[in-house]
């Protein structure tokens, strides 16, 4: 399940750590050209005091023009690595994010079941698309934010160098600044948490509109929905205008006229040659290098304030990239023993209690044997069971009590991975991928020829889709294969499972959304792909289990039916009820 937490920014930076070791000689470069920015950017004062101080009085018109090419040059030089520092800086935390988002990706394919029917799709697409973007955020203004304090530490020791009781001056300043960010960071924090979550909500509501947007049109509820999303978004603006409030109170723009006054205060000294207060001989050199280092120092002091809003916003995206790459894997996916490359498929529930919520049993002693290769059609209303108990057997979920067993081993001992290559299943609506018909048959895998491919085509009776296009098995496919019928879907999807060739095989409700002529077909290749695998059907239409060996009958989760179509249409109520209520007869 979705965790829901803050992370300190201790613990971030801990968890950004070794993604940044990947990255360690980009780090290296960007410390040593920001290292030389600020020397360079704090020796430039000392060039304009000596010039306005030292050479000007003297009328030392060449060290004037020598002090000023060097001034160039530095500044120059400055520019160059700043230029590199920022490159360098952008570039290392692209790369943090690349790293975090492969690992979020491939997070997808260790999560158990349960989590995807807890989480919504268009939030854990927020994880790692925003939230991973998050991550490199938290970077970047982290380390923005020590640059900007190692600026202010090298030109303060410029400063105490041109005249210490200035500097000292300047260090009675720190404690107001310190409580100032404090105070601004404490104010701002919990609406930029709010605002990030609204955010993932407003994310999550767009998939539901765009993917029900039918449904919406058809149930007239266009206006209704758009109220839910409005209702986000103006929790969100509400957020942001919140924090952009206390941003104009406390943020860098305060302080922007704090430096403002400073420089004022000390432009109305310039008009004196000299100055002595406090013991501090103010000469105009001076006056004026300072005021260049207040400004060197009071800028950083400006980026932390902006950086500190950034980070705020970045470290509630990078905490849910963290604990989403942070959810506990599903364990069996790959621990546990390989099981056999090639096994009977003789299939045993015994005595199967499983729930979703501690004691809530939706199967309740479920035991059912299966000889290998023969048909089981599994019937009952919605919520009898059915798809939780082929949830077991594709090892979805794990079952509380009893034991299920293939070939007479508990399928807990293996591991996830190596069982499921003995699996396949179709669901009603099957999964298709932007590409080509070939590698959607194939998933990509090279190690099936032309003639392979084209033969379970044709065994299904999906061979004229070849002949759709002039592209052959590389005609293109859409996303989710919008491009084709739902039965063409089903036909793709029973071909690709031919050419897999497991050996048990699980049919969930394939042919529950087609019509009349389209069902024809797909029970044509449903006995094509079952034959000679032990094969479980799950179909509202009864029809489509009629001549299966045997059918369990479903209800609360209990079997209180098991038998032929003949046997349990007279024997079992249950089916009786169903089987009428569809074809509207009695036998």
């Amino acid at each position: 399940m979705a965790r829901h937490e803050n992370l300190t920014k201790k613990v971030l930076f801990r968890k950004t750590l070794p993604y940044l070791k990947k990255e360690f000689w980009l780090f290296i470069l960007t410390i040593i050209s920001s290292l030389i920015v600020a020397v360079l950017s704090a020796f430039t004062p000392f060039i304009t005091k000596a010039i306005l101080d030292e050479f000007l009085p003297l009328g030392e018109y060449s060290k004037i023009v020598k002090a000023l090419i060097i001034y160039g040059v530095i500044i120059f030089i400055i520019v160059v690595f700043r230029y590199i520092y920022q490159y360098i800086h952008t570039l290392t935390g692209m790369h943090i994010e690349r790293r975090v988002r492969e690992d979020a990706i491939k997070k997808i394919n260790y999560l158990a079941v349960d989590y995807y029917s807890l989480e919504p799709d268009g939030k854990i697409v927020a994880k790692i698309t925003n939230d991973s973007a998050g991550v490199r955020v938290f970077y970047m203004t982290m380390f923005s934010i020590f640059n900007a304090l190692l600026n202010i530490a090298i030109v303060y020791v410029g400063v105490i160098i041109l005249e210490p009781k200035l500097g000292l001056l300047i260090l009675a300043l720190i404690p107001i600044l310190s409580l100032w960010i404090t105070l601004y960071r404490k104010k701002v924090h919990k609406y930029f948490v709010e605002t990030r979550e609204t955010g993932s909500r407003i994310t999550g509501k767009l998939n539901e509109l765009i993917s029900g947007a039918l449904i919406i049109q058809d149930f007239n509820q266009e206006e209704e929905m758009l109220g839910d999303y409005k209702d986000l978004v103006n929790t969100y603006v509400k957020n942001d205008r919140k924090a952009a409030t206390i941003n104009i109170y406390f943020g860098w723009e305060l302080l922007s006229l704090i430096k403002r006054a400073a420089e004022i205060t000390l432009l109305m000294f310039l008009g004196f040659s000299s100055l002595e207060v406090g013991g501090v001989i103010l000469t105009v050199g001076l006056i004026s290098a300072f005021s260049e280092n207040l400004d060197k120092m009071i800028n950083p002091i400006n980026a932390i304030f902006q950086n500190l809003n950034e980070l705020e916003d970045s470290m509630v995206g990078a905490t849910r990239a963290f604990l989403f790459i942070d959810e506990e894997n599903d364990t069996r996916t790959l621990d546990g023993d390989d099981a056999p490359d090639v096994i009977k498929g003789e299939v045993e529930f015994k005595n199967i209690r499983f729930a979703y919520v501690d004691n809530k049993y939706v199967l309740d002693d479920v035991s059912l044997h299966v000889e290998a290769g023969k048909t089981i059609g599994i019937v009952g209303h919605t919520g009898s069971g059915k798809s939780s108990m082929m949830n077991l057997l594709l090892a979805y979920n794990d079952y509380q009590e009893g034991s299920l067993l293939v070939d007479g081993v508990d399928i807990k001992r293996y591991n996830k991975a190596s069982y499921r290559r003995n699996l396949g299943i179709v669901l009603q609506t099957p999964a298709l991928f932007a590409g080509t018909l070939r590698t959607n048959l194939t998933m990509e895998r090279d190690i099936y020829t032309d003639e392979e491919i084209i033969n379970v085509l044709n065994a299904v009776g999906a061979g004229y889709m070849l002949n759709k296009t002039e592209y052959g098995l590389d005609m293109p496919i859409t996303f989710k294969g919008d491009n084709l019928s739902l039965g063409e879907k089903q036909l793709i999807a029973f071909a690709r499972i031919l050419l897999r060739n497991p050996k048990i095989l699980v049919l969930d409700e394939a042919t529950a959304n087609i019509d009349s002529d389209t069902e024809a077909k797909i029970k044509n290749a449903m006995d094509i792909v079952a034959k000679d695998r032990t094969s479980f059907i799950i179909a509202h239409r009864l029809s489509t289990i009629k001549n299966a060996d045997e059918i369990i009958v479903l209800d609360s989760g209990r079997i209180v039916g098991k038998g032929t179509h003949e046997s349990l249409y007279r024997d079992c109520l249950q089916y009786r009820d169903m089987y009428d209520s569809q074809y509207n007869n009695k036998e």
